[in-house]
Formats: C-alpha cells, structure tokens, sequence
C-alpha cells in the first residue's frame, strides 16, 4: 500500500512488462497549506506530480502533452537516453513522447527540463518515478514522501508569486512535503506498532539538501538512491541531495506520535514537519 494521499501510475509488482504513462501539462491554482495559495506549473493539475511504478526490465513509454503556452519537458531520472533527443522541452500545444527500459532499481526524481529549469522545478514541475527489482520488495507499510521548496512572500489574500531572485539565490520560504506545509502534522500518516514502514523519498529541490530523520526510531536499512545494492544499516539520519532519493525502512516499538522533518531544524519551521501516528 502506498499512503501520504499520492496518485500512483503503474503497481508495485504488477505483472505486465510494459507501462505507459500520459501526463497533462496544468497551469493550476493550488494550496500550499496554512492558509496559502500559489499558481504552480504542474504534471496532471497537482504538486508533485502522479507517481509513476514499474519494475526493472519494464518497458516505460511516456507521452508529455503540453497543454500550456509555455515550454515544458519531462526528465526522468530513470531513464537512460540522450537527454538532447529526448528530454528537450516542446513548445505550449505540443507533446512529446519516449520509451526507454528500466534497467535500475530506485526512486528516481522526474521534472521539468525547460529553461530555466530552477523555476520550472520551483513552480511545481516534479515528481517521483518508482522502479523496483525484481521479485518486488518485501512486505511493508508503504509511503511516498517527496520534498520542495517554494519561494516568494504571500500577498493579502495568501497568494504567493514566485520569486526568481531567490530561487537563483537559494533562499526557498517555503519547504514542504508532498506540495504542502505541515500538511502531516494536521493529518498523520498513521502507522503500527511492530509493522516495517518503507518510505520512498525524492527531494526535488530544486537547491537544498534534505537530512530526513523520523524522531524515535533509528532507520534498519538505508538505500541510496532507492537501490537494495546501497544498503546501509542502522542510521538516525540520511542526506539526500535535491534531485537524488532513497529509501527509508524503520518500525516503531510503542503506540505515539513520531515527526519527521529536513533536521537543517531551519526548513522545520518553513514547512518540512510530518507526523507518523502509531496505534497498537
């Protein structure tokens, strides 16, 4: 099961070798939580985009339409071609599409590809693509979490513009969790006691780095990159730079609540706070 409310293309261990996937370009009006609003660049009208699945040796086709009046592309971590023939932007009214194989196993971030790029990222253009190995992983209480950044002030009705000089200069306002912020604190990703929760975590930037921490829990395995050959074992915490990802394995030994946050303890009180409610 994948919780955290995530639109979910493709399925973990899913028998079919090929997947295809149509993601819409959306200009969108969407809410980043405490009572704010921003006019994001979007995959399929949300923030992150939908997470796509597959599972090494699939065949993935993917087919950008490009419903905006602005250039947009799609570059997906996970797939090993040319960017120059595949991931270059098309202009508004268009589409693009590629096929490619997954050959490595991970969570792998995907985003926009035009430029600039830091404001195509900063203003939404992101999301997660999972590729598992073969023969799946095993058990788990699955969750996706993907990290970002907003940038600008609010003005009187809470809208927030985006700010370009900031996002060159690294300063986000805002760093959220799957698009908003403290969204888990109002509603807890809830969890059981003795159960092994996997987190799937992309930080999609578009500059800082994330050190993810769950608070109580010591993590029993670490992948980097989401790969099982980067295993490390018995971490409080993991960096993961903007553009990379990971996966996150831990239980919990008594009923509570357990945050999690970017412990840079800064981008906590910006937005990139979560809960895990544990019940019996």
């Amino acid at each position: 099961m994948i919780a955290a409310a995530m639109l979910v293309l493709g399925g973990a261990g899913a028998s079919a070798a090929e997947r295809n996937f149509t993601i819409r370009v959306e200009n969108k009006r969407i809410d980043i939580g405490s009572g704010l609003t921003y006019d994001a660049w979007t995959y399929g009208g949300t923030v992150p985009g939908p997470v796509l699945r597959a599972t090494v040796g699939d065949k993935v086709s993917v087919h950008l339409v490009n419903d905006s009046d602005v250039a947009h592309g799609l570059d997906i971590h996970a797939a090993e071609l040319a960017p120059s023939k595949h991931f270059a932007p098309v202009p508004g009214k268009s589409d693009l599409a590629y096929t490619f194989v997954v050959n490595v196993p991970g969570a792998f971030m995907y985003h926009c590809s035009a430029p600039p790029m830091v404001t195509h990222i900063a203003n939404g253009m992101y999301g997660m693509m999972i590729v598992d190995p073969k023969g799946g992983w095993p058990p788990a209480h699955e969750v996706t979490i993907e990290q970002g950044e907003f940038y600008g002030d609010p003005d009187k009705n809470g809208l927030v513009s985006g700010d370009s000089k900031r996002m060159m200069d690294e300063r986000p306002d805002f760093v959220v969790f799957n698009g908003k912020i403290e969204q888990y604190v109002d509603h807890p990703i809830q969890i059981k006691v003795g159960e092994l929760v996997r987190v799937f975590f992309v930080n999609a930037g578009p500059n800082r780095t994330s050190t993810f921490h769950v608070v109580g829990t010591i993590f029993s395995s670490v992948y980097r990159s989401g790969n099982p050959a980067n295993a490390f074992h018995g971490l409080q915490s993991f960096e993961v730079g903007p553009g990379d990802g990971a996966i996150f394995e831990f239980r919990v030994r008594e009923p509570g609540d357990y945050p999690f946050v970017d412990h840079a303890i800064a981008r906590a009180y910006k937005g990139a706070i979560g809960m895990f409610h544990a019940v019996p």
